[in-house]
Parts: C-alpha cells; sequence; structure tokens
C-alpha cells in the first residue's frame, strides 16, 4: 500500500510546480504570488530532507561554480557525522550519507560518496526536494518549474536505496527505524523544517499488508524529539493507495504522530488542487485522531535525477502523496520566514518583530490557511468531499495569503506562541477578545506540541492525547462554538473553529486546561484569522520569542 509512487506521464502545467507556486500562495493555479510580492521566497531558512538523496549537479540545485557540498558520513561506532556544514552555499549546505561505507563497511549498495552514481540512486529523493526548493539559476527569479520555496537552502540525508526491506526501503533509515539520531543531525545542521516522504512497515515483509495509523515506536521517537525541540517541524506524506478507495486508517506510521504535520493529496492527471487525490491513504488514527492535517499537490512535474533520465536538467511528472508533504514544507519555509523576518503583526519586514517561530504556531498557521477541497476522485468519478476537518483532508488545502497579513487585507492576522513554561496549567484558562467586522470569515486555530504517548499495536484504540487542552468561542450573540465539532474534544492536539459569515461583534476565544497528565503547564500556539480591529482586548495575551 505505501510505497515509491512514481508515475511517468505526459506533462502538463495543470500539474506541475508551476501551479503549486501560485496554488498554495493565492489559493488558485492562476492566481498572484502575493507572497513573492511581499519578498518572501524562503530567504534565510534550512529544510531537512531525509529520502533516496539529491543530484547534486542538477541545475535547480547547483552551485554556480559547479563545487559538491561539504559531506558527513560516520563510523560504525560513532554515529553519524554533522560538522561539515557551509550555510554560504546557495543550495545545499551539507550531504549526509547515512548508509555510506565507512559507517555500514561491505553492507549490499552501501553509499560511496566518491561515486557520482551514490548521490540518489534511485531518483525520488530529487524530485522530493525538487518540489520543496528547486531554483534554477539565476537565483530566486523565477524559471519554469521552479518550487515554491526558491530561496530555501537545503540539507540532504541520503538514507540510500536498496528495496525490498520491511520498514522504510531506505537502509539507513534503520530497521527497526531509527529516527532520533537522524533528527538530531539535521537540528544540528541548522534545520528547522524536516521533510519525509516514506512510511514505516514495522516490520512486516514486503508481501503483508503493514500496520497502518497505529501509533508505532517510529510515531513515538518523532514526538519526543518534537516535545524537546519545540522550534522544528516535521513533515510526513501519508502514503498512497493501490486503488482509488482506499480503506479507513490507512495512512502510516510516523506520519500518523502527534506533533507531525501529516500532508494528503490533490490533484489528478487533467485536474488541479479543486480535487482530491484518490490514491491519499485516510484517516483516522487509530485512536481517532484526525489526520492527515492538511492536503498538498500529489501531481508535480519537477527536477529528477539523471539515474531516471539520464540528464542533469531534466523534469518528469510524477504522482504522489511524496510530493504533497515537501510541497507543503515548501509552504512552511514561508511561513517561518514571514516570522523570522518580522513581517508579523504589521506585514512588513521589520527586524525589531523578528521572533522564532515553535513548530506548533508553523502548523496552526498553515492549518489556518487551509480550506476545504471540495471533489474527490473516485474509480469512475468524482463525488463531493466531507466538511472539514475530515478524514479525507484534515482542514484542507493552504491557501497561505488567507492566513499571513499584509497591509491593505481585510483579513487581519493575531498569534499567541507560548512556551511550556508560561503555558495553560490543569483547570487553567486564558481569555482573548476579538471586535470582528462581518463579511470575512473568521477562524481561530489552537496547536500544541504534546508529550509523547504509548506506543500501541494496530488495533489498540487508546488514546495517545497526555495533555488536553480545550478552545472555545463565544459569538456575540453567546453561541459557543468547541474546536472541532459542537463538543470539547478529548483525542487531538489541534483544535479549530471556523465561522464562514460572522456577526458584527466581540467574539470571546478561551483556551484552557482540561487536563495536564505532564508537567506542571502546557504550551500552546493560537492563530486568530478575520477582519479584526487593531489591538486585541486580552486578559493573558502573550507571543513567546524562543
Amino acid at each position: 500500500m505505501r510505497k515509491l509512487f512514481a508515475m511517468l506521464l505526459v506533462a502538463g502545467t495543470a500539474l506541475a510546480n508551476e501551479t503549486s507556486y501560485r496554488s498554495l500562495q493565492s489559493g488558485s493555479q492562476f492566481g498572484g504570488t502575493p507572497l513573492y510580492d511581499h519578498g518572501l521566497h524562503g530567504e534565510g531558512q534550512i529544510v531537512a530532507v531525509l529520502d533516496t538523496g539529491l543530484d547534486i549537479n542538477h541545475c535547480y540545485f547547483a552551485e554556480e561554480d559547479g563545487s559538491a557540498p561539504p559531506i558527513n558520513t560516520g563510523t560504525p561506532g560513532g554515529g553519524y557525522q554533522w560538522q561539515n556544514v557551509n550555510p554560504a552555499r546557495r543550495k545545499v549546505i551539507a550531504y549526509d550519507f547515512l548508509y555510506s561505507c565507512d559507517q555500514f563497511p561491505n553492507a549490499p549498495g552501501c553509499d560511496n560518496p566518491s561515486d557520482p552514481n551514490d548521490y540518489d540512486n534511485q531518483g525520488h529523493g530529487t524530485h522530493a526536494a525538487a518540489s520543496i526548493a528547486a531554483d534554477r539559476l539565476p537565483a530566486i527569479s523565477h524559471d519554469y518549474e521552479d518550487a515554491l520555496a526558491t530561496g530555501a537552502k537545503l540539507v540532504i540525508q541520503d538514507a540510500g536505496f536498496i528495496g525490498g526491506d520491511a520498514c522504510s526501503q531506505r537502509p539507513g533509515i534503520g530497521c527497526p527505524v531509527a529516527l532520533t539520531p537522524i533528527l538530531d543531525q539535521a537540528y544540528k545542521q541548522g534545520a528547522r523544517i524536516h521533510s519525509n516522504s516514506w512510511g514505516d512497515r514495522q516490520g512486516a515483509p514486503n508481501n503483508v499488508n503493514p500496520p497502518t495509523a497505529n501509533y508505532s515506536q517510529s510515531a513515538r521517537d518523532v514526538d519526543a524529539f518534537v516535545y524537546s525541540h519545540p522550534d522544528m517541524l516535521i513533515l510526513f506524506n501519508t502514503g498512497n493507495g493501490s486503488s482509488f478507495s482506499p480503506p479507513a486508517s490507512s495512512l502510516s506510521a510516523p506520519g500518523c504522530a502527534k506533533n507531525t504535520l501529516q500532508v494528503g493529496g490533490t490533484r489528478t492527471q487533467v485536474r488541479g488542487d479543486d480535487i482530491l487525490a484518490g490514491f491519499s491513504l485516510l484517516g483516522p488514527t487509530r485512536d481517532g485522531r484526525i489526520k492527515p492535517d492538511v492536503v498538498g499537490p500529489a501531481w508535480v512535474y519537477a527536477a529528477d535525477a539523471k539515474v531516471v533520465t539520464g540528464g542533469e536538467c531534466s523534469i518528469t511528472q510524477q504522482g504522489g502523496t511524496s510530493w504533497s508533504s515537501p510541497s507543503i514544507a515548501g509552504a512552511a519555509a514561508l511561513v517561518r520566514q514571514y516570522y523570522t523576518d518580522g513581517f508579523y503583526p504589521t506585514g512588513v519586514g521589520t527586524p525589531s518583530n523578528r521572533f522564532t517561530p515553535s513548530a506548533a504556531l508553523m502548523k496552526a498557521t498553515i492549518i489556518a490557511a487551509a480550506h476545504r477541497v471540495p471533489s474527490l476522485q473516485t474509480a469512475t468519478n468524482e463525488v463531493p468531499s466531507l466538511p472539514v476537518p475530515s478524514f479525507q483532508q484534515g482542514f484542507g488545502f493552504p491557501s497561505l495569503d488567507d492566513a499571513l497579513f499584509f497591509p491593505g487585507d481585510a483579513r487581519k492576522l493575531r498569534v499567541a506562541d507560548v512556551a511550556t513554561a508560561d503555558g495553560i496549567a490543569q483547570d487553567g484558562s486564558t481569555t482573548l477578545r476579538f471586535n470582528v467586522r462581518a463579511g470575512t470569515a473568521f477562524k481561530a486555530v489552537l496547536v500544541w506540541t504534546d508529550p509523547p504517548g504509548v506506543v500501541r499495536g494496530v488495533n489498540d484504540p487508546t488514546p495517545e492525547l497526555v495533555n488536553d487542552l480545550d478552545l472555545r468561542v463565544v459569538t456575540p450573540s453567546n453561541a459557543t462554538l468547541y474546536g472541532n465539532g459542537a463538543q470539547p474534544d478529548r483525542l487531538n492536539n489541534v483544535e479549530a473553529v471556523s465561522v464562514d459569515a460572522p456577526e458584527a461583534g466581540t467574539y470571546t476565544v478561551t483556551i484552557s486546561g482540561a487536563r495536564i497528565g505532564q508537567g506542571p503547564r502546557q504550551g500552546y500556539s493560537l492563530v486568530v484569522t478575520g477582519d479584526l480591529d487593531d489591538a486585541p482586548q486580552s486578559s493573558r495575551h502573550r507571543a513567546v520569542r524562543h
């Protein structure tokens, strides 16, 4: 069910990066580029890509002088190197061989950094990286099939490819999967966004259906890493079904962890981001949580490795959610730059307003930008999608301009990024009041980085939520709205309230601590969008700058 899903098809710009860089900014493949118009291309951001590697000589990644990136390998007893990094490079600042012959001497198919053919010996990793940050020279200026985050830099974690193992099919990730040292390497090298396009078969042979949607050891490891590194956003895809009617709870671990941003797919061979791809695997998780979180482009025409095409400046069209998560990782790079360059709250880059956003704030911002994709592809036709949030698309497809504020926008943005030390205690609460004008949708999104849970088997529905916060919104006419539904949510660490046609008046937003199972307090991130007065009225409103 989860595989390297790469169908080479006749190219069409409606399914290309040429669509993604517009639709992820403005919501339409024919729309504008409002983030680019304000100088946001991902500059200053570093994204790690854990996959089969990268064709470093490809024209979308190569340096002007043709130089190779710094290389890191490792030793059998000493773990991974990480110190060889060059942030001055335009694109790949570090290339990490996780399955090098240095660290795994005499292993079948181990990678040799001196062999040009071992820089992505499969092609999947190059296409994933191209969906994030491909940028053909001249730098930054848009060229055909450039990605969204042309200004972002990359850490490449080449896990090799030999095929056929019972975990990720990338031997450098380990079997069983061992993610903690890999995430730590990327973090030390400066990456604060980590893109993954693979799933963990959890030891199941290729001829056996793997566990799906359960809280695996690898999922727990991801949650634990983000909990101890709260500014690291980790993205995964859902995986792909072999038919256009995948069953419920079919999406992969570890992407179904609590603190990930898991991404399903949009697009078909002939349609854009207004339709859900029928092969995109589905939630909920085994404990009933909403996954995926959002959806993104799953048919992409972008750079591919010479091992597939035989060229150094070639592009191919491929389908699969393997391209959804890196496309949204590129969007996350622009979101992160918005905060680190000081665009919040004025919409103009201001050095004194710069701050480092948490992973929870980046995730909440992307979810706040999301809207329902109206249709779902089936084997024979298309049908209306379910209301969001749903286990088909989570909270929907992000259009970044719907969350990020720029001068002249009717829709304003208010955020609170609160660290654990200043967070919500058991039975505690914080309340914010917003004066809202009618005519523009009002949305409040709460995300918190939850402590890791308990590893569960595939049939175990025990809830994994450790610290339970509640989001409650009271309208001007005194109606009470809860995050994700009609009652307080007891499963998810993402909660959202959306009012498409708000009445004018004061909206009261309250975050409360229903259960704090670990630690005295729980930090959180809140994102509120709508036609708001310039300043919120609050009993306790603080943007914590990490």
